[in-house]
């Protein structure tokens, strides 16, 4: 058995016993995963790979940190950002360093090869870097804030990735409320208000 397959194994046995397993997209196909790297222009790793052809993404507040991106949100996601960084808006950053002198990530506000992976609410999330800089590593996955700028690595590989989401949902501090995955105790403060109401 992948290291994949297991922790995604130990998410959906999470998600089952929360009665939320329909927030967990069914997976990709192959073509679509195809058709997206050709414009990319990037070939996924492996193990991304094999994590799309288990589940697609999830639906929206469906996962610890907002939503896991379907194929066709990557793509859309991508484009965004490089538009924003062909058109100039980034220029002010291009001294940007996401990883504080470790050398581990290229400069810069957005760098092409940088995959959006999730987004929270606020057009914040998670990618993965395909063009590391040298001492990081392809695949490392790094944090972006639009406010903030990009910060890391957070994760060497999508499986310390998924890992570290296994993690968060046994702690106890996640639930399913709402036909989303939240904070508990911000959704008990919800059921408690709902319940004054």
């Amino acid at each position: 058995m992948s290291e994949i397959t297991a922790v995604w194994e130990k998410i959906e046995q999470w998600y089952a016993e929360q009665g939320a397993s329909h927030l967990l997209n069914p997976p990709a196909i192959e073509q679509e995963i195809t058709a997206a790297e050709t414009q990319l222009g990037v070939s996924f790793p492996d193990e991304w790979r094999e994590s799309m052809l288990r589940h697609n993404g999830t639906a929206e507040d469906g996962w610890l940190y907002g939503t896991l991106l379907e194929v066709k949100d990557i793509v859309q996601r991508e484009r965004g950002w490089r538009e924003l960084l062909e058109d100039g808006s980034f220029d002010s950053n291009v001294d940007h360093d996401a990883s504080e002198g470790e050398e581990a990530t290229q400069s810069g506000w957005w760098v092409a090869g940088w995959i959006p992976l999730d987004v929270d609410g606020s057009s914040n999330g998670s990618v993965v870097d395909m063009v590391p800089g040298p001492h990081g590593v392809e695949g490392q996955i790094l944090d972006m804030d639009h406010e903030v700028g990009p910060s890391g690595p957070q994760h060497d590989s999508l499986v310390e990735y998924l890992q570290a989401v296994l993690d968060e949902l046994e702690s106890g501090d996640y639930v399913y409320h709402d036909n989303g995955i939240y904070d508990a105790l911000d959704a008990q403060n919800d059921a408690e208000n709902e319940e004054d109401s």
